[in-house]
């Protein structure tokens, strides 16, 4: 009974973590280009500002969004504090990581004047740790709203583990299949976006699960704490 529960926790929580937090991806995503008509033209400092504060408020609501029903998945009360959780760390943490990303890019492609290195293993050496960070930024997150930092690392691990490992599995899947980022082609069919977005919704839904899991554990383990001492008493 306990393990088909923390299943049903589990599986939940990812499919939640996929809906709000990747779908925040996408819509946030999707109005920062409709906004600065990326690739129509180079935007201004003006525009990109603007766009990223788009990007940020998506991402902020559904990060929100994604922590309150994380809280109510869990039958944790402190809904409040579990989406001020899910607002602060998500959108701060992608947005941050995409902005290391394309500076390590620029360093390592552009500025070094090229690398003996292929472009998908470097795509991969970049995009996997940057995964790792913001999936385990969430679980982090919403452990420290439960008041425990033990639990918060352990949550970030589970995470970050599960996140990153979903994304190179897919990253490696699609480039057997012939989606290789970099490859002859890819820019036409815009490979290096596809594989990243497929990515993303890969780890989106294991960081979640995973994180679902260990909240589900700890609610599970806390109602049999306060059963024994019921019966003690």
């Amino acid at each position: 009974m306990l393990g088909h529960n923390l299943r049903q926790i589990a599986v939940r929580s990812a499919l939640v973590t996929a809906l709000f937090l990747f779908g925040g991806f996408l819509l946030g995503f999707a109005a920062a280009i409709g906004f600065s008509q990326l690739p129509m033209h180079v935007p201004d400092s003006l525009q990109m500002l603007v766009a990223m504060a788009i990007i940020l408020s998506v991402l902020f609501v559904a990060g929100a969004a994604w922590g309150r029903a994380m809280a109510r998945l869990s039958g944790f009360a402190e809904t409040r504090r579990m989406a001020k959780a899910g607002a602060v760390s998500f959108g701060p943490a992608l947005v941050l990581s995409a902005l290391v990303l394309s500076s390590l890019e620029v360093a390592i492609i552009e500025r070094g004047g090229g690398t003996s290195l292929p472009i998908h293993v470097v795509f991969t050496i970049l995009f996997v740790p940057a995964v790792f960070i913001v999936a385990g930024v969430g679980g982090l997150a919403l452990g420290i709203a439960h008041g425990d930092w033990r639990f918060a690392w352990r949550c970030a691990l589970s995470s970050g583990l599960a996140g990153s490992a979903a994304f190179l599995l897919v990253n490696l899947g699609m480039d057997r299949l012939g989606w290789r980022v970099g490859a002859p082609g890819a820019a036409e069919r815009a490979t290096m976006l596809t594989v990243m977005m497929a990515g993303s919704l890969g780890a989106a839904l294991a960081g979640g699960g995973a994180i679902g899991g260990m909240l589900g554990r700890n609610a599970l383990r806390g109602v049999s704490i306060a059963l024994e001492v019921d019966q003690y008493n």
